[in-house]
């Protein structure tokens, strides 16, 4: 869910109501009973209102994420995280919280947005200016290599994101969605692993500078 260091404070605004609108009148059921050692009860638990005759109650999480209280996470086991998914783009279908807003989704290829995200878990897409590699893939997303966002994947996280038998260079040109946690790497950057973060968005490729020998700012060793 958005924090207080979102760049836009509108979105913690709208998460807090779509979230609010989701708990009234309900009582939240934690799997766990178990206390982490600050006290905090940590792990899944289950939305249970007593006038919709639920008995067994929804996953709180999907319920938060189904009215635009926050950003789905690929995390957990695969079923979780497909429900999650899915329940997200219901969401942002029907533009509900924080998919009203224009920010609740950042512009790839804008240097100074990415840069205001670093340590925040956000939602990103655009288009691949350049792509390659060996050990590690990079994608990136501008031409200022040395300020641009850029997805960093191990070569087994991309072919199990990915697909074994893609070239990294077919990506150059493509509409990209990326989600994760921003972070510092000479430039803003997110370095995904899990199937579900990286998602190939069907859709025109537009012509793009020749951009094939962009360097990278992240060199192989």
């Amino acid at each position: 869910m958005p924090t207080r260091l979102s760049p836009d404070p509108q979105v913690l605004t709208v998460a807090a109501d779509a979230a609010a609108s989701v708990l009234e009148g309900c009582a939240v059921a934690p799997v766990s009973a178990a206390l982490d050692r600050h006290g905090r009860l940590g792990g899944t638990a289950r939305l249970v209102c007593p006038a919709a005759g639920e008995a067994r109650g929804e996953d709180l999480a999907t319920a938060l994420v189904r009215a635009g209280a926050g950003y789905a996470t690929a995390e957990g086991d695969t079923a979780c995280a497909t429900q999650r998914l899915s329940a997200e783009a219901e969401a942002r279908s029907a533009r509900r919280g924080i998919w009203s807003l224009a920010t609740a989704v950042a512009p790839a290829g804008d240097e100074k947005v990415m840069a205001e995200r670093r340590g925040l878990y956000s939602v990103t897409e655009g288009r691949v200016l350049a792509a390659g590699g060996r050990d590690r893939i990079f994608l990136n997303f501008g031409a200022s290599w040395k300020q641009d966002f850029t997805v960093m994947l191990k070569r087994e996280d991309f072919a199990t994101i990915l697909g074994d038998r893609l070239d990294p260079a077919i990506l150059r040109g493509a509409l990209i969605q990326v989600r994760g946690v921003v972070r510092e790497e000479g430039g803003p950057a997110m370095a995904p692993r899990r199937q579900g973060e990286v998602l190939r968005i069907e859709g025109k490729v537009e012509s793009l500078p020749d951009a094939q020998a962009l360097p990278s700012r992240r060199r192989e060793r």
